[in-house]
């Protein structure tokens, strides 16, 4: 493993306070956040050997710039192909973070900006901590890649704070992405603490020295020593992923290896837990999970932040919006904008009553923002006060952007686009957030088809951070570098695709139900196909997918991608019925198929699941095939992140085709997964004692 960033370690001394001071300072070199692979954490280890401790009252540790430290450098410790290497990454890490802690002075710990992972774990092995009041993002996101904490910060968490609170920081937040703030992490019992950002290391270092003088006793609350709620955790991750994710069931594992009097598989003591948590960390380190975790997470941060597609032309000012429609997306849209891009947002509809209701559900929802504390009240004065109603078209004749939310039929969207093409500016952008219909057939009418895009958010709008911007060949480089410009400046994340039918994730997921209603309605049992992907870890069964679209949608964009696909999308006769009847799905408020949905239904007979589960992942590995060959989007990377992203498939199925790639033998990532053999010895490698 030789392809790592380099972090330097920078060692200064200081007297202070009528105390004497080694600082360490990580540098990552420029704006990179210092990182550890294996040269790096060598460095540290020579930094803190050559410290003579006898000259010195105290050592703290610093980041260089605006990070403390990010934690492992993902991009070396992924080019691992044994266990046995990424357990050797793991004793390094852990043995000079041992040497820190039992240096015989008071260590301390500046978090200066985010302490992710092996950052933070450095940090929980100083004796005390202060962070910045700016510091942050600060966590243990391991279990999020497919791994867990490997150099001693499961034990520090769990002495610092108890078992419940660190299986929430260790396995439940890390798991679902969430990190602490500087406040957040000071109340928890993570940080010592909170002081300015500015001349914070001035700040630090007085708070180190009255620490030294005795002045200052820093508060470590009792610790919640429950530790049967780790089952809990347990029983929630197991209906959650149906064991489909092995890095969360390992970390509450070890966890619960620590309980006093806790025994192993064999009725033993446990090993030494460091040697126990290395052999775990090298084993999850070349798991599928593990590399499809990671890949989708360096994903995400790349293609967000370079998106593919984007013109080189100068995006227009966004001074001014326009929403046509006064539904439930169009309110959305509306409230986003105001909030985001702090500039004018008009709505209309075809009444007034439509229009005030509009109104009155976006300040609702402001109101209930301010009351949880989520929103600043002048913040969200603002917002409603930058959000305005008519019913006069005439009126959006100043706007710089138009977007359509209104029916999913093509005559009414043409005719919308017709009316304003005559009311706005010749340079005004104009958008629909067409779930399925084409572009280009919307914007036939038009004088300048060239500014029309597709803009393609997602449900709920506030919340999931995709937008798919659609492009037709008629579309202007100027309007498309303002789409991808609009999509930057309302913090979402954009991907680029061609005008066809379904665009990427109702092209995805409508195959995914097409596969499952398909059986459903040749009499397989119902209950068992909805089932069929529980071992994969999605966010929910196809059924409950079903309900949270809407059948009356579904069914929309089910025809739409039948009448441009017939040979792979069939027509639905059990979500027909189930709109003909009225009914919000198949499913009852407890999950299982409902009495009105089960009397819509043929007679039912045996499904094998595992076959089923097979047969929908390989039509799903088609799907994806056609759509690369026809440049639906510029690769499988794309599909991925839109799969994330807008369908909140998991990171340790790496969206979708690392996914399909180890079920299916697919190869859309020929060099993601570490060759068989290794995989094949991960559970004895992991059992060894």
């Amino acid at each position: 493993m030789t392809n790592e960033q380099m972090t330097e370690v920078r060692t200064t001394y200081a007297e202070h306070g009528g105390f004497r001071f080694a600082i360490l300072a990580l540098d990552g070199g420029g704006r990179r956040p210092p990182t550890l692979g294996p040269a790096s954490l060598a460095k540290l280890t020579g930094a803190v050997r050559a410290v003579t401790t006898q000259t010195i009252d105290a050592l703290a540790i610093i980041g260089a710039g605006r990070a403390f430290c990010a934690g492992a450098d993902l991009k070396n410790i992924t080019e691992a192909t044994t266990a046995d290497q990424g357990a050797d990454l793991a004793r390094q890490g852990t043995e000079v973070f041992a040497e820190i802690a039992a240096l015989p002075l008071p260590t301390f710990a500046f978090l200066n900006g985010l302490a992710l992972g092996g950052g933070l774990e450095l940090a929980l092995h100083a004796d005390y901590r202060t962070a910045s009041v700016l510091a942050g993002p600060i966590g243990l996101p391991e279990v999020r890649l497919g791994l867990i904490p490997g150099w001693g910060g499961i034990a520090r968490t769990l002495e610092l704070l108890g078992p419940q609170a660190a299986a929430q920081i260790v396995v439940s937040d890390s798991f679902a992405g969430k990190n602490l703030s500087a406040s957040s992490a000071h109340k928890l019992g993570l940080v010592d603490a909170i002081l300015p950002a500015k001349d914070f290391l001035t700040s630090s270092l007085n708070f180190a020295a009255s620490v030294l003088a005795g002045d200052i006793a820093p508060v470590r609350e009792q610790r919640n020593e429950d530790w049967d709620s780790l089952n809990g955790v347990r029983e929630k991750l197991h209906t959650r992923l149906h064991g489909s994710a092995p890095a969360p069931y390992r970390a509450l594992d070890l966890l619960q290896a620590q309980r006093p009097g806790a025994l192993n598989g064999t009725g033993g003591p446990y090993p030494d837990m460091r040697e126990t948590t290395a052999k775990t960390f090298g084993g999850l380190l070349i798991s599928d999970e593990a590399r499809a975790s990671i890949y989708a997470l360096q994903l995400t941060q790349s293609l967000g932040k370079k998106p593919a597609g984007r013109p080189e032309d100068r995006p227009l000012p966004i001074r001014s919006v326009g929403v046509i429609g006064a539904g439930l997306m169009a309110t959305q849209l509306a409230l986003v904008f105001a909030q985001q891009l702090r500039v004018p947002v008009l709505m209309t509809d075809v009444s007034q009553e439509r229009v005030d209701t509009a109104l009155e559900s976006i300040g609702s929802e402001l109101d209930k923002k301010v009351q949880s504390g989520r929103l600043d009240p002048k913040l969200a004065e603002t917002t409603i006060s930058l959000i305005t109603g008519t019913t006069n078209k005439a009126d959006f004749g100043a706007c710089d952007i138009v977007i359509e939310a209104v029916f999913e039929e093509l005559a009414l969207k043409r005719a919308v686009f017709g009316e304003l093409e005559s009311i706005v500016r010749p340079d005004t952008l104009l958008l629909t957030n067409t779930s399925a219909l084409s572009i280009e057939q919307i914007g036939s009418g038009l004088a300048h088809p060239e500014r029309l895009v597709g803009l393609h958010f997602f449900n709920p709008v506030a919340v999931l951070p995709l937008v798919e911007i659609v492009a037709t060949p008629q579309t202007g480089d100027s309007a498309l570098s303002t789409a991808f410009e609009l999509a930057k400046g309302l913090c979402k994340t954009p991907v680029l695709t061609t005008d066809s039918a379904g665009f990427v994730v109702n092209r995805v997921l409508t195959r995914l139900l097409c596969e499952v209603l398909t059986r459903v309605d040749a009499g397989l049992d119902a209950a068992v196909i909805d089932h069929a992907l529980d071992p994969l870890g999605l966010p929910m069964t196809p059924l409950q997918l079903l309900q949270f679209i809407g059948p009356t949608v579904q069914l929309h964009i089910s025809e739409r991608m039948r009448s441009v696909y017939p040979d792979r999308f069939a027509s639905m006769v059990t979500l027909t019925a189930v709109v003909k009847a009225g009914l919000p799905g198949l499913l009852d408020e407890n999950g299982g198929i409902s009495p009105e949905a089960a009397a819509l239904l043929p007679p039912q007979r045996h499904a094998d699941p595992e076959l089923v589960r097979g047969q929908i992942l390989r039509a799903l590995a088609e799907e994806v095939e056609h759509m690369l060959r026809e440049g639906v989007v510029a690769g499988p990377e794309q599909i991925d992140l839109c799969m994330m992203l807008g369908a909140n498939f998991p990171f340790h199925t790496g969206g979708l085709t690392p996914l399909l790639d180890r079920s299916c033998d697919a190869a859309f990532h020929s060099g993601l997964r570490v060759p068989s053999p290794q995989r094949a010895d991960l559970e004895a490698y992991q059992n060894q004692s």
